[in-house]
């Protein structure tokens, strides 16, 4: 699977709540974490305006590094405009409109800046991600203490949980690879899957919370005149919530079809709850139960794979068990700050080691765009 196929998707899936209003994010990065002494402020130069901030909770203000705000627009043609931001007592070292770079100009405490068409959610840091051996596709989303936002600001930062996410969001992807018929030619069911872990900071993406991360099944359906449609026909998307140490404690799950919510008998799993997943014409693709040594998925010959978190929490790294036997340990560290992911995956045979793989990954820290 190609990495700019599911680009399209997040694109579509990014405008699926902008029915009236099209959004754009602005941000100032700050050259070192600092305060601005007064509240900061934006200004639209031109009269009149096009645009308009967007008055919701959580989508304008500052962190240590970011001054940001979100401004929306009901003109599609996404009109030129000039701007300015107030930002007194910082030295700012970048403007982003979306996830674009764009020239400004210092004026005083203020920045000017002209608007670019890029209505990507330039606050939801997140890098794709295709393991070179295969298997599907992942968004990495980055998370960094210095940028929360939302329900997390008023909680100790969960770094271990944010953690284990990521591992069990890679792990996961192995895991799938590894199994031999979950992806690519082998499939015994219709579908594909795409695998996401937790973001922290960003509104526009509904900021995750609490901890928790996704392995989402979609099937498309096709016409003619747009090609592939991701929600045509069905599209199941689990939460899989963890706890400080990263253990996967329930698993909130939601089936749309045709754009249309499924009626399930029971969507929120627990402890040896069996959850059964099938695509639209009923092939199963798997049972899933959380037990006490971690996630289940069990394929139809009854052979069974876990994702166990490590003795010392799933924010070490997840092992990958094949029946009673462990073939694999996967740990995955992420520095937001620098902008910098390292996977590191250890196979094993008869309890030892058999080789291993390993990738970096180097991303801008404000906008995860690949170095």
């Amino acid at each position: 699977m190609q990495t700019k196929r599911w680009i399209p998707l997040l694109l579509y899936l990014a405008t699926l709540t902008q029915a009236s209003a099209t959004y754009i994010s602005v941000r100032l990065i700050k050259a070192k974490p600092e305060s601005c002494s007064t509240t900061p402020k934006l200004f639209f130069l031109n009269s009149p305006s096009a645009y308009r901030i967007t008055e919701k909770q959580w989508y304008n203000g500052e962190n240590k590094w970011e001054i940001f705000f979100e401004i929306e627009t009901n003109d599609k043609n996404i009109p030129t405009e000039s701007m300015q931001i107030e930002a007194e007592g910082v030295t700012i070292q970048r403007a982003i409109v979306g996830r674009t770079d764009v020239a400004f100009t210092k004026l005083g405490n203020r920045y000017q800046f002209t608007l670019v068409k890029d209505t990507t959610d330039g606050r939801h840091v997140q890098t794709p991600y295709q393991n070179p051996q295969g298997g599907p596709f992942v968004w990495i989303y980055h998370n960094w203490a210095d940028r929360v936002n939302g329900k997390y600001k008023d909680i100790p930062y969960p770094e271990k949980a944010l953690a284990a996410s990521l591992n069990y969001t890679i792990a996961c992807q192995e895991m799938l690879r590894l199994m031999g018929n979950m992806s690519g030619t082998n499939q015994t069911f219709n579908g594909e899957f795409i695998l996401l872990n937790c973001e922290s900071s960003a509104p526009r993406a509904h900021l995750d919370f609490p901890p928790h991360w996704h392995l989402q099944h979609w099937q498309h359906g096709y016409n003619k005149e747009y090609g592939l449609n991701w929600r045509e026909k069905q599209y199941i998307i689990p939460h899989y919530y963890v706890d400080s140490l990263g253990n996967i404690t329930s698993n909130k799950q939601s089936i749309t079809q045709c754009y249309k919510p499924v009626k399930q008998t029971k969507s929120e799993y627990f402890f040896l709850d069996t959850c059964v997943w099938k695509d639209v014409e009923n092939n199963l693709i798997f049972k899933q139960v959380i037990t006490s040594d971690g996630l289940q998925f069990i394929k139809s010959s009854n052979e069974i794979w876990t994702l166990q978190p490590d003795a010392k929490g799933g924010h070490e790294g997840i092992l990958i068990y094949k029946n009673k036997q462990q073939v694999a340990k996967i740990v995955v560290t992420d520095d937001a700050e620098k902008g910098n992911t390292t996977i590191f995956i250890e196979y094993m045979i008869n309890q030892r080691k058999k080789s291993s793989f390993s990738n970096v990954i180097r991303y801008d820290p404000f906008t995860g765009i690949n170095l």
